[in-house]
């Protein structure tokens, strides 16, 4: 993580660690730290714009792009989970502008603390940046997109369990391995969530 924190500070002068607002226990929000990929044009040191992140989003440096694919700028995260802020494994927590704390579905997914990694992002990623690809805007997103993470994560929590674990593990690490694969979760959370079938037929 050093080296990364090193070569980002080399890009462009600025500081190499940010903190981003997220939603987390019980509605508390937070900074989520990360290691900056996205180019500094704001006295405070962030990307202006909106906090959804297109495929070919200009804000976006060439060094960012390459620990955005690795899941690399997540690394800090780990100083969230040292402050119970976070956990290794749960729901990825949300920006604030999506977070509807009437909505019940959100007050059940917000009773556990949010995950550096967890099945969503394994399930959606892909169907997700696609979508947000089509509306920048986060309208979209919004009606679309969150209310199917919404299912899954709460499909999670309520069959919380080392062997999904285990299996959201695995499914991460085949994830990130060239040609690797995670058919086994897409199987299991799709006979389970149906929200989750439009993202896992529109993968090839």
């Amino acid at each position: 993580m050093g080296v990364l924190a090193v070569l980002v500070r080399r890009h462009d002068g600025e500081s190499p660690l940010i903190t981003v607002p997220r939603v987390g226990v019980n509605g508390r929000i937070f900074g989520m730290w990360k290691i900056r990929s996205m180019r500094v044009d704001t006295a405070d040191g962030h990307a202006s714009g909106l906090s959804l992140t297109s495929t070919n989003d200009q804000r976006i440096t060439p060094i960012g792009a390459r620990m955005r694919s690795l899941h690399l700028d997540e690394l800090p995260q780990l100083y969230n989970v040292a402050r119970g802020e976070m956990c290794l494994l749960g729901p990825r927590p949300e920006a604030p502008d999506f977070v509807d704390l009437d909505n019940p579905v959100w007050q059940q997914v917000l009773t556990s603390p949010p995950g550096i990694a967890g099945p969503t992002q394994l399930i959606v990623g892909d169907w997700e940046r696609s979508e947000i690809d089509k509306d920048t805007t986060g309208d979209a997103y919004q009606r679309v997109v969150v209310p199917v993470k919404l299912a899954i994560d709460r499909w999670y929590l309520m069959n919380a369990s080392v062997r999904l674990d285990l299996l959201v593990v695995t499914s991460l690490l085949r994830h990130v391995l060239p040609g690797g694969e995670s058919k086994r979760l897409q199987e299991v959370v799709g006979s389970s969530v149906p929200e989750s079938s439009v993202p896992i037929l529109s993968q090839p």
